[in-house]
């Protein structure tokens, strides 16, 4: 045992990694890469709501916001913030993009794209279980 395992240059930069997802009913070709875990409690806090009952804070994370979070930071091709894209669908924002893709795909073509995120970032648990850590 070592310190110097745990150096920065021991530490390996992920490479992006291609799948093909239907969409829309045909087959796209996607590339993805995994968030590091800081951005990871970024979206989490992004997607966290805080009220209090009865004198007790209450912490609510809205799931779905966080999905489409984590597969916007995700997906890198296509790229969901590219303003070209964007123009092109006739909104503005990732959040939007996302919204309006999901509009022209079927229900299992976008449980699939988020299944395939979790996955690539490393969990190994449904997505409802993580978010219920993530509200603890």
């Amino acid at each position: 045992m070592d310190f110097k395992d745990f150096l920065m240059d021991e530490f390996e930069d992920v490479e992006p990694i291609e799948r093909i997802i239907k969409m829309g009913g045909r087959e796209k070709k996607m590339k993805f890469k995994p968030i590091s875990a800081a951005l990871g409690d970024e979206l989490r806090k992004k997607c966290r709501k805080v009220d209090f009952y009865k004198g007790q804070k209450v912490i609510e994370t809205n799931q779905d916001k966080y999905i489409a979070n984590l597969i916007i930071e995700t997906t890198m091709h296509p790229d969901l913030k590219n303003a070209e894209l964007q123009t092109a669908w006739g909104v503005k924002g990732a959040e939007e993009l996302l919204t309006s893709m999901k509009a022209k795909m079927n229900d299992g073509e976008y449980a699939e794209w988020s299944s395939i995120v979790s996955q690539i970032n490393g969990y190994d648990k449904s997505m409802q279980e993580l978010v219920e850590e993530a509200k603890n």
